[in-house]
């Protein structure tokens, strides 16, 4: 019989990867000892029964006692230091309200400010157009109070004095003048 020599030759193995894995290659048969061998004849011994060890007792854990302190009374430092911070709050919330709605009146008032720019713009259209120069100077020549000058005439405008326009359209004199004055007033006060 040859006898096998144990080597610790590795296998590796690969499963679809790159990783190597190495294994010992294990027999399959246990070889005998050398008691077990003995020329010509193959004996084998029986194997002594082995004892159970005792094992060491366990001890249960001892758990150590503890003793609780009493509660104690409220210290009144925590009691005003959680109203100080109570207040806080309470103060943060209030103003953060406040903020919005001053936030909220801000986009109002720039809509407000908006639509009244574009009024603005109509009225100042439309008051431009009441002094058109063109009309003025039609109404001054079709009742004579004024006459265009000839290519040969000379014109000289004196620009000494301060300047006003007084227009009267439909003043009455009087005590109804007085009133119609001042309801004009009150009626550009009132917006």
């Amino acid at each position: 019989m040859a006898t096998q020599r144990r080597t610790d030759a590795r296998r590796y193995r690969t499963s679809g990867n790159v990783a190597y894995q190495p294994e010992f290659e294990q027999e399959s048969v246990r070889e005998p000892s050398r008691r077990e061998l003995v020329r010509g004849n193959t004996v084998r011994r029986p194997e002594p029964r082995r004892r159970p060890q005792p094992q060491p007792r366990r001890r249960p854990a001892a758990r150590p006692s503890i003793q609780v302190r009493p509660q104690s009374a409220v210290a009144p430092f925590t009691v005003v230091g959680l109203f100080a911070v109570l207040a806080c709050t309470l103060l943060l919330v209030v103003n953060c309200a406040r903020l919005a709605v001053a936030n909220n009146g801000i986009v109002e008032l720039r809509g407000d400010l908006a639509q009244l720019q574009d009024e603005n713009r109509v009225l100042q259209a439309k008051y431009e157009l009441l002094f058109d120069v063109e009309e003025i100077e039609r109404q001054f020549l079709s009742n004579g109070s004024m006459v265009r000058a000839t290519p040969g005439q000379t014109v000289y405008l004196d620009l000494s004095g301060g300047d006003s326009v007084v227009y009267y359209e439909g003043a009455g004199s009087g005590l109804s003048a007085l009133l119609q004055r001042a309801e004009q007033f009150f009626a550009g006060l009132m917006p």
